[in-house]
């Protein structure tokens, strides 16, 4: 008795995979796979960026320190900050995190962009940290 319950299951389960199996239409060995090759490059124009001119020195100049957020992003800038203060004493170090605060994340807002411009700084040190 079990034997013929066990071979009815099994026949039942045959015959209802075969139906799904044609209703999902021609299998996957029928099917042509058809490829179409796309230019990688795309199709923008990236115009180059000016690159600012080297400064020979940090005497007197303004350096932003900015900070997006990471664990441990600003020690690593407050140590900058440390040996700059001792290397170049004339230079005027901004720690924008403090100077603008909540801009410690990734990416900038706007405002906070502006922001920074309006600080006027020379260069600008940024760390990611982690």
């Amino acid at each position: 008795m079990k034997k013929q319950l066990s071979l009815l299951l099994l026949v039942l389960f045959l015959v209802m995979f075969a139906g799904v199996a044609s209703a999902a239409g021609p299998s996957l060995d029928a099917a042509v796979q058809k490829w179409k090759l796309v230019n990688p490059e795309g199709v923008a124009v990236v115009k180059p960026a000016e690159i600012a001119p080297r400064l020979a020195t940090l005497e007197g100049k303004t350096v932003l320190l900015r900070w997006n957020g990471k664990h441990n992003g600003n020690n690593f800038l407050n140590r900058i900050a440390e040996l700059l203060a001792k290397e170049v004493p004339t230079a005027k170090i901004i720690k924008m995190w403090e100077a603008i605060p909540g801009s410690n994340h990734y990416p900038m807002t706007d405002a906070e962009f502006q922001a920074a411009l309006k600080l006027k700084p020379d260069i600008q040190i940024a760390s990611q940290a982690d």
